[in-house]
């Protein structure tokens, strides 16, 4: 890594972006949907795009965190879920900047919303 990328690095917000799930009422996923929808987590944490992700047992839904190059990424990689293209749930996308010691607990929300 050069300098400049390290400085870069160095004053970057660290962003990621939440995929909150919820369950369309009346229309239950299969477990093939299931399955597929397993795989789709799997292929993302193989490319290194997965953080987390999982069930939101007081809701009907759940939580997927990306780590992406772009909201429009983001985007794309939740409309592919075969749970939201199979019409079993629906998706908001939010975008979270993350407080950590590097930025003294306090995201730079002026310098991120300019990108």
């Amino acid at each position: 890594m050069s300098p400049s990328d390290q400085a870069d690095s160095n004053h970057r917000e660290d962003r990621y972006y939440l995929v909150f799930l919820s369950g369309i009422p009346g229309k239950p996923p299969t477990p093939e949907v299931i399955s597929l929808h397993a795989a789709h987590l799997e292929q993302l944490d193989k490319d290194g795009k997965l953080v987390l992700a999982g069930p939101i047992l007081e809701r009907a839904g759940g939580l997927i965190v990306l780590r992406t190059k772009s909201v429009a990424e983001a985007k794309a990689i939740a409309d592919e879920d075969p749970m939201i293209r199979g019409g079993y749930q629906s998706y908001e996308l939010g975008t979270w900047l993350m407080s950590n010691r590097q930025n003294s607990y306090r995201p730079n929300i002026q310098r991120a919303s300019d990108k």
